[in-house]
């Protein structure tokens, strides 16, 4: 079980000394809700036609008739057409639609300052080559100590019509479409074509339309994304994306579970109000929100399982029986008092909850100072094994979930 970091537990301590209790909760709930205050901006790059705003599209999570979708620019870009566009559940992230490199309103020269490539946090850049001027671009990303990576959109367009239609997967020709190739290699037909001009450290995804996401290279995106993203950042992109993928189901998982001990914390100061039964309430009153928080950042909840079934092409239905069979409840409508009954399908025994509220009750008005202290710490280590046993089983099933989507997908 991971310690407190040293950082917090002096801000505790400090918070402690200038508002006792209050400003202890006070630090633990910012914590808790800190990647929601964090700024995250990310550039998308590229000529018009290349993809751009069914990268950010794809991102965003939007559906192609949502009103808020990025919209496919003309033919001619100005420093007045870049648009930025906020993702739907947090605001925070921001994606932009910035012009390519090397056009005549915007020469390589000036591309920097007029474009403010400095703010951006990270860069995406949508071309079927990799060519001098996104070569120089990668390197002055990376003298900002920044990353990039090349995604090439509409893959199903240059691959033949019958795999396009089919959703499979040629390897052979998707491994020319990414891996980078050398000056003198004889000439090859635009399907061929790889980039002379990459650097061999730039990452290279291909990617489809919205509907066909899940069968190329977006969920690999997604997850190298997060990683590759600034590590005081990550926590917050993280966060606010969609679980698409194992991978990114797990590292949501590991993520969730490193927060564990705020919640916790907040629990175990709960417990040092000196009211019978305050500390029960506010126990549940955590493990409630947490609980919905969990359910919806790895798939389970309804709006997530529609999204899935939609870049899958599997039936909602199956995928939400899959939660249904494994809970037996509408775990998102689960209130403050239904919320106790239902502990044993979130994998938790009400019990062993209920004996530990006794417990402490017991022990705080027993011992009325050093009682307290003793309740507080059944408290945190309760709530925050509880927490642990919820997480788990959501893992579980929405791994199940994704297997059947995966199924149906490649069927």
């Amino acid at each position: 079980m991971a310690s407190i970091p040293k950082v917090m537990r002096a801000q505790l301590e400090q918070a402690f000394q200038n508002k006792g209790l209050e400003g202890c909760q006070g630090v633990l709930q910012s914590a808790l809700d800190e990647w929601k205050r964090t700024q995250m901006n990310v550039a998308v790059i590229g000529l018009s036609g290349t993809g751009k705003s069914s990268l950010i599209n794809a991102f965003l999570d939007l559906d192609s008739d949502d009103e808020r979708t990025a919209v496919v620019s003309g033919c001619n870009e100005t420093a007045e057409e870049i648009q930025s566009y906020k993702h739907p559940k947090n605001e925070k992230l921001v994606f932009a639609d910035l012009p390519g490199v090397g056009t005549p309103e915007f020469p390589k020269e000036s591309y920097l300052q007029a474009t403010g490539v400095d703010e951006y946090d990270f860069f995406l850049v949508t071309s079927s080559r990799f060519d001098e001027n996104d070569r120089w671009l990668a390197e002055e990303v990376k003298k900002r100590n920044k990353r990039l990576f090349c995604v090439r959109t509409r893959i199903g367009d240059v691959l033949t019509d019958k795999e396009a239609k089919s959703g499979s997967r040629d390897e052979e020709q998707l491994g020319k479409e990414k891996e980078p190739s050398t000056e003198d290699e004889p000439q090859q037909t635009d399907t061929e074509r790889s980039d002379p001009a990459s650097p061999s450290d730039i990452k290279i995804f291909v990617i489809d339309s919205y509907e066909s996401l899940t069968q190329y290279d977006f969920p690999a995106l997604c997850h190298e994304f997060i990683g590759d993203f600034p590590e005081c950042k990550q926590e917050a992109l993280l966060l606010t994306v969609r679980a698409q993928s194992k991978p990114m189901v797990d590292r949501k998982v590991e993520c969730l579970r490193s927060r564990t001990w705020k919640a916790a914390g907040l629990s175990g100061a709960g417990a040092l109000v000196p009211l019978p039964g305050t500390s029960f309430v506010f126990d549940v009153g955590i493990l409630l929100h947490e609980m919905k928080f969990y359910f919806e950042q790895v798939g389970l909840d309804r709006e997530s399982l529609r999204r899935l079934a939609r870049t899958t092409g599997a039936d909602v239905g199956r995928l939400t029986a899959v939660v249904t069979d494994a809970y037996g409840v509408d775990v998102a409508s689960l209130d403050l008092r239904s919320f106790v009954d239902h502990l044993s399908v979130l994998g938790v025994s009400a019990a062993v909850f209920q004996a530990e509220s006794a417990a402490e009750a017991a022990v705080s008005l027993a011992l009325p100072v050093v009682g307290q202290a003793l309740a507080a710490s059944m408290s945190y280590l309760t709530t925050r094994w509880m927490l642990a046993k919820i997480l788990d089983r959501m893992h579980v099933v929405a791994d199940e979930v994704i297997d059947v989507a995966t199924k149906c997908r490649d069927a």
